[in-house]
């Protein structure tokens, strides 16, 4: 009975080195695997902010409006858009042309009061076409101001990431690396559905 006992003993002896020494071994491959995904998703990160920043629209001077409500494309409308605003501009110069005329028939017409309802009604539709134009501008205004603030917030979670990253390799608590690792997982989702709405504002 006492042999026995001693083999036994001696077989668990020499199992648990095989233990201890395991475990950080897999430790630090998971630890290597999880920096190498940081590393790329910062890399991706980083190019999908030059991306977008190159799809997003310019500031425009007052100069460069003044000509675009004078007939010049020059704000970074959609295609969609820019068609409508066009379509829009030669209605109100086929109508300011009808303006001229029928103001030219005024002094021989016989019924000037008739004459003078067709101005009338030219220029409230040149108005209201002008309004058009109007709110087509601004609610460009508001996506490009949309985009940027989403970019711009974009390079705030990504700066916050690279700290991520780096306080993930520092530190050796277990614990601390898997909050970080967290955190910077987390960031990425949101860095996406930033770029997701970038892409869809993009569309409009």
């Amino acid at each position: 009975m006492p042999a026995r006992v001693i083999k036994g003993s001696g077989g668990n002896n020499r199992k648990a080195p095989r233990v201890q020494v395991k475990a950080p071994v897999v430790n630090e491959i998971k630890q290597e695997e999880i920096k190498k995904e940081m590393e790329a998703i910062l890399a991706e990160s980083a190019k999908n902010a030059t991306n977008s920043a190159a799809n997003t629209s310019q500031s425009f001077s007052i100069l460069e409006r003044a000509q675009f409500y004078a007939g010049h494309d020059r704000l970074n409308l959609q295609g969609s858009s820019v068609q409508r605003v066009r379509e829009l501009q030669e209605e109100n110069d086929h109508l300011q042309r009808e303006i001229v005329a029928k103001e030219e028939e005024l002094a021989n017409c016989t019924d000037p009061l008739a004459i003078l309802a067709d101005v009338e009604h030219r220029k409230i539709i040149i108005a209201r076409n002008t309004g058009e134009i109007l709110k087509i501008y601004l609610r460009n205004e508001e996506r490009i101001k949309r985009i940027k603030e989403l970019e711009s917030h974009n390079m705030r979670i990504q700066n916050e990431m690279m700290e991520m990253q780096g306080r993930f390799i520092s530190t050796k608590d277990m614990e601390e690396k898997t909050k970080f690792a967290s955190d910077f997982f987390i960031m990425k989702s949101e860095i996406e559905h930033n770029l997701q709405e970038i892409n869809e504002l993009n569309k409009k």
